[in-house]
């Protein structure tokens, strides 16, 4: 470290002419910042979006040439003069993100900065340089016009060249820039150049919990425009009359290069849905040299306005017509209101609720490049699962994204691409306070407001996240407000020292119920409370989410939230043996290069899209039809829709007596207004006489009658399950045949009965081993068990410290202190009297097998008071190999939890014992299943053995152990790709497990009826089950 201070010294002197270490220069010679659109030269290719066909448009998308350099001093300095010869450079895809394409490495850090921390300097150990090359021919349709070069996305910094000629610089890794190349641009082969930076001063604005990745990551293209075009396009599309009656605005910016016309036309069309024209009207302007502003504005009556849940758009084209050309632009159009009154959010006045996630751009393979295809899946899934808010978490996204949520319904909180969290947030360090970026921060805040500033799914503009409260973001704030009133403004941060207003809504990531009541309720009447971040879904979590949403519901105030996140941010790897997993953070760094783990893997989807088993529970709470029982035993349905009556659902309806349909039925929802209910009977159901021998359940869901553009006819939108009447299972029969035998030796006491043989062990009352035809079942012995693999959530709060030396090995320290062997008419009772060594406490197991091969197994455990909080109450056992198909009445047939159960009816399931596995990024605890009535495990060769609760217990069974998931987190088995399937079945049965929690991620426990704790117990914990092996 003796050469640091000096280094730096030549690190400040060396930059001083650097651009991209300067934060007064984020922009060189770009053109202004505006809406984003394309021009055509046909009405027709505009409405149809049809860019393959657009002869105004040059993609440069595709392969470039491309030299890596490792710093600035290494790169190959004049690459963009004419005569370079980079025939030897090997090509990149554009768009991509170099790192994806074996150049250089990801980084994943959460709040911490890639480089060591020095504003507005970057480190001279590692400044990674791309240089991007590659020969254009204009189209000749696309000759004699203005040609503007866009560049969608480029990540950090960039210079420009075309032909050898420097056109300019940006910044802004998440927002576009535009170049005018007119002059620069001849017939025949053009050569563009782009030189990259790793880092710049920008970095520092871009601290996000996300990859770290490089390269141009968006669209490149050449826009050919009349020499007198159009510039930029401002709408707004409002409601009054009780929102039925449409106020338009348009305002339309021309402008020219020289040798423009001096006049031109410009038409405006609107049409309707079913594609009427209903208003048009045309302007005849004189241009002025630079730019050329022109209002427009009609009233409507009978609009139909847009929402997330009725996304209703009109078309506008606008026509420029001068010296007899003409180009087109097409732009949707969305009526509503967006405003806060009374302290709640509002949208064409109803205090709707924000059922949301946050969303990076990201895909496994591709790095920071989305698909439209894989963006389209994306709002697909969160339609189909209720979700109707996304926030562009942490940066603006690809312009194809609004358009999607514009035409399917999505609420957007379009987010600037502004975080500074490796600076933190006190008064002397938040970057919101650092005045050298004041521009820099405020220009982002700009740039993202005129490129999207014609979505109706944006409602509200985001400052930005975790750059800590101060006059930079009080100045974002107000630029907000002046530039767009239409919409709310938001930031995050609830830090108090900077005392300007920064937001319109309290927004508090990860705030409880208990804070919220505390801080937020009845002190903020003028702002609605929204979670900007919740329910952290790190792994096997989102636990609670039943609560939460009561909460919200109770509140009307508590306007929902975004759960934080939508996918898990794995980058596919392969391995030189072939295998490939999703690999985190410090998967591709090298070693000593600081990262934050798999603190990437926060998703409700897994890396690749699929879905994670806590999606069903945001569906859940999520659903916009809600059904109770009253106490007259009617079914009341409520609306919670706020724009969409239940005219077009039917409601299906099922009677379960113990798990199997007995009767059904289908009705038509009656049109239930939005926020309104109804109470109906259901003919066959209320007002039977249950039998109380067995348990009976009234399923109702709802689906669509009708396909809309992504979801099928028959999608189910939503579901409730009630249970009627509750009763222990029904346990199989006993056979009363020969009585059972007692063999009682040395060490062990077995007990036959017909053709089935129990061995207990007498050292520690273990089941050694079960037999069935002198065939035995059991791979390991049937024993008491505590412990579970640790969550991500576990790990967050510390839990394996607190609990892993007392609980981890617990189920093998048992020793027995008394055996009672009691015979009866029909029964062997074996009692044991056991210490539990490593916990201190005693407790007993009792077997009592019955003459045709059953066995009741109670396990019982005092456990002294000043034991720390539990992982699980259970036993557990394998099987050996071949049984492999489970066949459960219970909670399913997806993964749930005591905390995580409300989406996962009682039903009776099937499914392999492979299928119960949930393959988390990082292995943990997964695949339980939770209020099991009984279990059934069938051998591929015939035999079967059943679990029946007494009254019910949680399983899993897996061809793994828990220690095959229980490892340090940079141990062995840190991907799913560790986990090999055992040959044999290994079933927990529990009393109970630890809630998953999932408020946070890094100390937030579950609820406390959630917890096992021994100190809050009065009574003996208990398990009771019955095992039935069969042939």
């Amino acid at each position: 470290m003796a050469g640091c201070a000096d280094s730096l010294t030549q690190e400040k002197e060396a930059s001083s002419q650097n651009d991209w270490e300067n934060p007064a220069i984020f922009s060189i010679n770009s053109l202004p910042d505006r809406s984003y659109f394309l021009s055509y030269d046909s009405a027709d290719a505009a409405m149809r979006d049809a860019s393959a066909e657009n002869k105004r448009l040059l993609s440069l998308n595709g392969l470039w040439q491309f030299h890596f350099s490792e710093d600035p001093e290494s790169r190959p300095v004049n690459f963009y003069q004419p005569n370079f010869d980079a025939s030897v450079w090997p090509t990149i895809p554009v768009p991509s993100n170099w790192q994806m394409h074996g150049y250089d490495y990801p980084v994943y850090t959460t709040s911490g900065y890639p480089f060591p921390r020095n504003k507005p300097f970057i480190s001279q150990e590692y400044r990674p340089v791309g240089s991007y090359l590659r020969e254009f021919t204009l189209p000749e349709s696309m000759s004699g016009q203005r040609l503007i070069l866009h560049f969608g996305a480029v990540k950090s910094a960039y210079y420009v060249w075309v032909n050898g000629v420097k056109v300019g610089y940006s910044q802004d890794s998440k927002l576009p820039a535009e170049f005018d190349i007119t002059a620069l641009v001849h017939d025949g082969d053009n050569t563009l150049a782009v030189e990259v930076y790793r880092w710049s001063d920008g970095s520092y604005l871009e601290d996000q919990d996300f990859w770290r990745l490089s390269g141009i990551q968006r669209d490149v293209f050449i826009q050919a425009v009349p020499q007198t075009h159009l510039w930029d396009l401002a709408i707004t599309a409002s409601l009054s009359d009780n929102y039925r009656r449409g106020q338009f605005n348009v305002t339309t910016t021309l402008a020219q290069i020289p040798k423009g016309a001096d006049s031109a036309d410009i038409r405006l069309t609107l049409n309707n849905p079913a594609g009427d024209t209903i208003w048009q009207q045309e302007k005849s302007v004189v241009v002025k040299s630079e730019e050329t502003i022109t209002t427009f504005s009609a009233e409507f009556d009978d609009i139909k306005p847009w929402s997330a849940e009725s996304p209703t758009l009109y078309d506008l084209t606008i026509a420029v017509t001068t010296n007899g050309h003409t180009e087109y632009v097409h732009q949707p159009v969305g009526f509503r209101n967006v405003e806060i009154s009374n302290g709640q959010l509002k949208v064409n006045g109803q205090p709707i609720i924000i059922k949301g996630v946050n969303r990076h751009e990201h895909d496994p393979v591709s790095g920071q490049v989305v698909s439209r295809e894989a963006m389209l899946n994306d709002i697909r899934m969160m339609k189909a699962n209720n979700i109707n808010t996304v926030r562009t978490s942490h940066y603006p996204n690809d312009p194809y994204w609004y358009t999607l949520a514009d035409k399917y319904g999505l609420y957007v909180i379009d987010e600037a691409n502004v975080e500074a969290h490796g600076y933190g947030y006190d008064e002397d360090m938040s970057m919101g306070n650092d005045p050298a970026f004041k521009a820099a921060i405020v220009d982002r805040m700009h740039g993202m407001i005129e490129r999207d500033k014609n979505h109706p799914s944006i409602i509200s503009w985001s400052v930005g996240n975790e750059i800590g409260p101060g006059p930079n973001i009080q100045a974002s704030y107000e630029l907000a407000k002046s530039m767009d009133p239409t919409r709310i403004a938001q930031y995050e941060n609830r830090r108090t020292w900077h005392p300007g207003k920064m937001t319109d809504v309290i927004g508090w990531m990860y705030a409880t119920e208990k804070e919220i009541n505390e801080k937020y309720v009845g002190n903020f009447s003028e702002q609605p409370f929204i979670w900007v971040e919740y329910s952290h879904a790190m792994g096997n979590s989102n636990g609670n989410l039943k609560e939460l949403w009561e909460f919200v519901y109770a509140h009307p105030q508590v306007q929902g939230g975004a759960i934080w996140d939508w996918m898990d941010q794995g980058l596919l790897k392969h391995e030189a043996d072939g295998t490939s997993y999703y690999g985190y953070g410090g998967d591709f760094e090298p070693a000593g290069i600081e990262h934050a783990g798999n603190f990437c893997a926060n998703g409700l989807l897994a890396s690749d899209g699929t879905p994670h088993p806590a999606l069903h529970e945001v569906k859940k709470v999520y659903q916009n039809i809600h059904t109770e029982l009253t106490k007259d035993n009617q079914l009341s349905i409520f609306n919670r829709f706020f724009f969409t009556s239940l005219f077009g659902f039917t409601a299906h309806w099922e009677l379960l007596e113990d798990g199997r349909k007995t009767e059904h039925g289908t009705f038509q929802t009656p049109g239930i207004a939005p926020q309104s209910s109804q109470t109906i009977s259901l003919d066959g159901v209320f007002g039977k006489n249950f039998s109380q021998q067995h348990e009976y359940v009234l399923n109702v869901r709802f689906t669509r009658n009708n396909a809309d553009a992504l979801l099928p006819a028959g999608h189910e939108v939503a579901s409730d399950q009630f249970i009627l009447t509750s009763s222990a299972p029904t346990l199989p029969p006993i056979v009363t045949n020969n009585k059972p035998t007692i063999k009682d030796a040395e060490h062990t006491i077995t007990i036959h009965a017909g053709e089935t043989r129990y061995t207990f062990t007498k050292q520690n009352a273990q089941l050694q081993q079960l037999e069935l035809e002198g065939k035995p079942l059991l791979k390991a012995p049937l024993r008491p068990n505590f412990w579970r693999a640790l969550t991500d959530n576990d790990y967050g709060n510390k839990f394996g410290e607190i609990a892993a030396d007392t609980y981890k090995f617990a189920g093998d320290k048992v020793s027995v202190t008394g055996i009672e062997t009691v015979r009866d008419d029909d029964a062997v009772q074996l009692n044991f009297a056991i210490s539990l060594d490593a916990l201190h406490s005693s407790g007993s197991l009792h077997y009592r097998i019955y003459p045709d091969g059953q066995a009741d197994v109670t396990f019982i455990a005092d456990l002294a008071s000043d034991l720390p909080e539990m992982p699980r109450f259970g036993m557990t056992m394998q099987l050996k190999e071949g049984f492999d198909e489970a066949q459960w009445y219970g909670r399913g047939p997806f993964e749930n939890y005591q905390d995580r159960k409300f989406s996962a009816d009682l039903g009776i399931y099937q499914q392999s014992v492979s299928e119960l596995y949930t393959p988390y990024i990082r292995p943990q605890e997964n695949g339980n299943r939770a209020d099991t009535r009984w279990l059934s495990l069938q051998h591929n060769k015939g035999p079967s053995l059943q679990v029946t609760g007494m009254p019910s217990f949680d399983f899993s069974a897996l061809h793994n152990t828990i220690a095959d998931f229980d490892h340090p987190k940079e141990g062995p088995n840190r991907h799913t790709s560790d986990i090999k399937p055992r040959n044999m079945t290994e079933v927990n049965i529990d009393w109970r497990q630890r809630g998953l929690g999932g408020d946070t991620s890094w100390g937030a426990l579950p609820y406390d009826k959630y917890r096992l704790l021994p100190a809050s117990q009065s009574d003996a914990y208990q398990l009771s089950f019955r095992l039935t092996p069969q042939q």
